[in-house]
C-alpha cells in the first residue's frame, strides 16, 4: 500500500497538471472563438429604432445578420463589415415587410461571421406603438363588424374638415399596421371606403382615419371569420409527401381524381387563414398532377391546407401537413 501510495502521487500531480493545461488551452480557445450579439433596446414599441452590437468576431471579416420572427419566418437584415476591434453597431427600423409596424412579439437576431464562422443571438419584444385615441368629434362605422372571409366590409366615416387629406392605416390580428394610402373628406367632411376580405388572415381588425388638418381620429373593428367562397360540384384526392416538413425543404404534391387535360389551380391556406396562390397545372391523360413546393424560411410555421381546383369538373381536394422550423 505504501508503495502504490508513492508511485500513485507523483503521477497525479503530473495529471493534475497536464488537466489544467488542457483546461486552460481550451478555455482561451473558447473565449477566442466566442461572438456575442446585443440589441437596445431589449424591448420596442413599433416602429422604433434598434441597435444592434457585435463583438469577438474576426477583424474586418464580413458578417450576415438576419432575424426570425414570431411566426418563425426569417429574413435577411443587413450585411455589414467588422472593425479592427472585431465588432460592428447596426441601427435600423424593424419594418423591412413594408408594414407600417411590424408584428408584435419575441424576435430573435442572429449575425454570423463569415470567415470564422462564428454566431451569435440576440432577442428583442415588440410592443403595440403608442398610437391616439379616437377623437368625440369624428365617427367612423362598419356596416357589419363580423362576417366570414370573402365578404365586403364598407365604412364610412363623418366629422373631418371639408375638403381635407384623411390617412388610413390599418391594423392586423397580429398587430402589423398597414399603410391605406389617404382619401379626400367631401364637402360634408365624410369620408368611405370598401374593404375585401378575400385571402386575408382571420381575426380582429382596427381601421383609423385621421384628418391631417382637423387632427380628428376615428377608429372601427371589424373581424374576419374563416370562410369559403367555392361550392365545389365533387371532390378528387390529395396528397402531400411529409405530413410534417420543414423550412428550407421541398415538398411533393399528388393529385388524382380531375379530368384528362384540365386546368387545376392550386393554393394554400395558412396558419392564420390567409390564402395565397401556388399556380395553375394541367392534368395527365388520367387525371391526375404532381407539383414540388418549396417551403422557404419565410414561411411561417404552423398547419397548412393545399387546395386543388378543377376549373372544369369543379372537383376540390384538400390535403394538411404542418411546417415545422428548419435549421
Amino acid at each position: 500500500m505504501t508503495i502504490t501510495h508513492r508511485v500513485l502521487y507523483p503521477f497525479a500531480i503530473g495529471f493534475t497538471g497536464i488537466l489544467a493545461i488542457i483546461i486552460a488551452i481550451w478555455s482561451w480557445s473558447a473565449g477566442a472563438q466566442t461572438a456575442s450579439l446585443t440589441v437596445s433596446p431589449t424591448v420596442a414599441r413599433q416602429n422604433t429604432t434598434v441597435t444592434l452590437s457585435g463583438s469577438g468576431f474576426l477583424p474586418g471579416e464580413t458578417a450576415s445578420i438576419w432575424i426570425t420572427y414570431p411566426d418563425y419566418t426569417v429574413y435577411g437584415v443587413a450585411v455589414v463589415t467588422i472593425d479592427e476591434q472585431g465588432r460592428f453597431s447596426h441601427p435600423y427600423v424593424p419594418d423591412f415587410l413594408g408594414a407600417t409596424f411590424t408584428p408584435t412579439g419575441r424576435y430573435t437576431y442572429t449575425a454570423r461571421g463569415w470567415q470564422s464562422g462564428r454566431e451569435a443571438y440576440a432577442s428583442l419584444e415588440v410592443d403595440i406603438a403608442v398610437a391616439p385615441g379616437a377623437s368625440s368629434t369624428v365617427q367612423l362605422m362598419v356596416d357589419r363588424a363580423v362576417q366570414a372571409q370573402g365578404a365586403l366590409f364598407t365604412v364610412s366615416g363623418r366629422g373631418y374638415r371639408p375638403g381635407e387629406q384623411v390617412a388610413l392605416w390599418l391594423r392586423y390580428p397580429n398587430n402589423a399596421v398597414a399603410d391605406l394610402g389617404t382619401q379626400t373628406a367631401d364637402r360634408q367632411g365624410r369620408i368611405g371606403l370598401a374593404i375585401t376580405s378575400n385571402g386575408i388572415p382571420v381575426g380582429r381588425y382596427a381601421l383609423t382615419a385621421r384628418g391631417l388638418q382637423s387632427n380628428g381620429n376615428g377608429i372601427v373593428d371589424f373581424e374576419v371569420l374563416p370562410g369559403d367562397t367555392l361550392r365545389p360540384r365533387g371532390t378528387a384526392e390529395l396528397t402531400v409527401e411529409s405530413a410534417n416538413p420543414t423550412q428550407r425543404s421541398a415538398l411533393s404534391v399528388r393529385g388524382s381524381g380531375f379530368l384528362p387535360g384540365e386546368v387545376i389551380t392550386v393554393w394554400a391556406t395558412l396558419p392564420d387563414y390567409s390564402t395565397e396562390w401556388l399556380g395553375d397545372v394541367t392534368a395527365a391523360d388520367d387525371g391526375s398532377f404532381t407539383a414540388e413546393l418549396y417551403l422557404s424560411e419565410q414561411e411561417p410555421v404552423g398547419r397548412y391546407a393545399i387546395s386543388a381546383y378543377g376549373n372544369r369538373s369543379e372537383r376540390r381536394a384538400v390535403a394538411e401537413y404542418v411546417l415545422r422550423p428548419g435549421r
